[in-house]
């Protein structure tokens, strides 16, 4: 995670280290809707989705990240968590994290599950300094937890998970205070699952609770939607385009150059991270690519602003995948300003050192743009141009460019 300047937080970068393994009825194709906050494969064409559950998820700050509603427990125990396909675990908050951090945020109490277990060492008995604990360190913050097994509902309980194993983090850094979300849901693959157990989508295509082992995002400003085990046709125009998985832990691909404006990236490697704002880069890169914006400047912590007027003078981002080729439009490039009275956006591109040499980070910025297949079957990611839903959209987006 990190945070932006002048208190824009963002979801940004998850990367955990880890790896994972498996766990059984009515297989469904589900749709969760996200809708924002005022806070400031082979499939044939004609296929209808047979099946929509729609679950609201909410933006905040800005528009800079979007979190959803799911249960926990038995009764259920209701929290909002970041739906992140750049790490593989879940967590929610515990009941027994009692720092100030946590105060803000719903807290699970296992005790008041009767479907909870704890994960405890090999040939351990039940006491409980035997459980078995997690530690993710992410972009920016980590969490600590201890490790158990329990029932998770989603999708307005049309998706209902057994023996999920899951966290309930103890001690978060402080990162996360005063954060809108109670834990995170990771959409990753097993092999970046730092309990090394499997991650939750992994467990619906196990336990047979999807028609097809792929889900697909789609969002805007202001909202938009996950389809888990199945493809919304309706959201797109034109065909999918697929592209290899390359990695087997993050949804990543090759990219065999990026272009904006006069300037061209070869041979870069990209990571597809729902739980991440902005299109992320190495220094050198987000220099090199600000140097083209008129008046760009160094917020000093990663991000960069510039006048907004300048947007309407800028080419688009161009994305090279083999035969396959993604257009980002300039006016989809940056954050509005907070203040209304700021001329001042934030560009969609920060930098960051990342763990792997050339490779980019695209995050929201990027996926609003498309309708993004994450296909677990075929090892592969699915682009397709996102059709503008009227609703989902934020009209200061327009307004700061007049």
């Amino acid at each position: 995670m990190l945070f932006l300047s002048e208190a824009i937080f963002l979801s940004l970068l998850f990367v955990p280290f880890g790896q994972s393994k498996p766990i059984e009825t009515n297989k469904r194709q589900f749709k969760i809707a996200l809708v924002k906050d005022q806070v400031h494969n082979n499939t044939q064409k004609n296929q209808v989705v047979s099946f929509l559950a729609k679950q609201k998820q909410t933006a905040y700050n800005h528009g800079s990240g979007y979190y959803g509603e799911i249960s926990v427990g038995t009764p259920p125990q209701k929290f909002n968590v970041i739906f992140d396909t750049g790490s593989s675990d879940l967590w929610v908050v515990s009941s027994k994290c009692e720092s100030d951090i946590c105060s803000s945020h719903k807290k699970f109490d296992h005790y008041q599950s009767n479907s909870y277990n704890s994960e405890k060492e090999d040939g351990e008995e039940d006491e409980e300094d035997d459980v078995e604990t997690i530690q993710v360190d992410y972009g920016t913050g980590s969490m600590q937890g201890n490790l158990g097994k329990d029932t998770v509902r989603l999708a307005d309980d049309k998706i209902i998970i057994k023996n999920q194993v899951l966290a309930d983090a103890y001690t978060l850094s402080r990162d996360f205070i005063g954060s809108p979300f109670h834990g995170i849901f990771g959409l990753g693959l097993s092999g970046l699952s730092s309990s090394q157990h499997d991650p939750p989508f992994q467990s619906m295509i196990e336990q047979n609770l999807v028609d097809q082992p792929v889900f697909a995002i789609y969002s805007q400003h202001n909202a938009g939607e996950i389809d888990f085990g199945g493809i919304d046709h309706s959201r797109f125009e034109g065909e999918i385009e697929y592209v290899e998985n390359i990695d087997t832990s993050y949804w990543m691909v090759s990219v065999d150059k990026f272009e904006f404006q006069e300037h061209t990236f070869e041979n870069r490697k990209a990571i597809v991270d729902s739980g991440s704002t902005l299109i992320i880069m190495n220094t050198e890169d987000a220099k090199l690519y600000h140097e083209a914006i008129p008046n760009a400047k160094s917020n000093g912590d990663g991000t960069w602003s510039f006048p907004c007027k300048s947007v309407n003078g800028l080419e688009p981002l161009l994305i090279h995948l083999g035969d396959t080729t993604l257009t980002v439009p300039s006016d989809k490039l940056f954050l509005t300003p907070i203040s209304s009275t700021s001329t001042q956006c934030l560009s969609g591109v920060s930098s960051q050192e990342m763990e792997h040499e050339n490779t980019w980070i695209l995050g929201d910025v990027f996926m609003r743009n498309f309708y993004t297949v994450f296909d677990m079957g075929q090892h592969r990611l699915g682009f397709a141009k996102a059709i503008e839903d009227k609703d989902f959209t934020d009209p200061a987006y327009k307004k700061v460019l007049i």
